[in-house]
């Protein structure tokens, strides 16, 4: 129900008209993963299909994925070990962003979608076509908004204010960390109890069964 309730909290969010940049960066993030799973996916299929070298580009021979995932690949791109170690680079390189950004910025009510984009795919979107600044221009505003929030920010930061906020969240996390291992206590106990009845019911079904054949066998 938690991670249900996590999703629906979520959807409702972006379907929401309060923060409608983070609608877009949601699309924007989702559009651009996508394809990169794509090709990602294609590459592997072409690559156990014909073997040769493992392919790092998009139909237009561009580079789709991380450098850090052609340079791994470009160690021996006919060895399964180095795109299967690049692979795995690219899951704990996502698993960091969330943890590092995503998450990081949802406990601070921060655009977690926009920051994420950005962070990801922030570098390439620079090179935006055209229409971008038409969407640049209808979101004006929010952008505006934004420039002045980190000016406003800037001006009323207070270094020992942000310590105490990190304290009490760290205190939190701590307190949510002891929440968690008593829940998980709880269930293992639970999990022993249980096998402890199913083992104390297939003792007693071989106590029983053995003294039925006990019975047979006088008969």
């Amino acid at each position: 129900m938690g991670f249900k309730d996590d999703l629906d909290r979520e959807k409702h969010s972006l379907l929401s008209s309060r923060r409608p940049y983070e609608t877009a960066a949601f699309i924007i993030f989702s559009l651009l993963f996508l394809q990169q799973l794509f090709y990602l996916v294609r590459s592997l299929f072409d690559f156990i299909k014909n073997g040769g070298n493992f392919s790092v580009t998009n139909i237009t021979s561009a580079g789709n994925l991380q450098a850090f995932f052609n340079r791994t690949v470009f160690v021996d791109s006919s060895k399964w070990i180095w795109v299967i170690f690049a692979i795995a680079l690219l899951v704990l390189y996502y698993f960091l962003i969330y943890v590092f950004v995503w998450r990081y910025c949802k406990k601070r009510n921060l655009a977690k979608w926009t920051w994420t984009t950005l962070v990801v795919f922030g570098p390439f979107m620079l090179f935006m076509p055209a229409y971008m600044f038409y969407i640049m221009y209808i979101f004006r505003e929010y952008l505006f908004k934004f420039v002045k929030t980190i000016v406003e920010e800037y001006k009323a930061f207070n270094p020992e204010q942000m310590a105490l906020q990190e304290t009490k969240l760290l205190e939190q996390e701590e307190k949510d960390a002891e929440v968690r291992a008593k829940d998980k206590e709880q269930r293992d106990l639970e999990k022993a109890e249980a096998a402890r009845k199913r083992h104390e019911e297939k003792e007693a079904k071989k106590a029983a069964e053995k003294k039925e054949r006990e019975v047979e066998t006088k008969e």
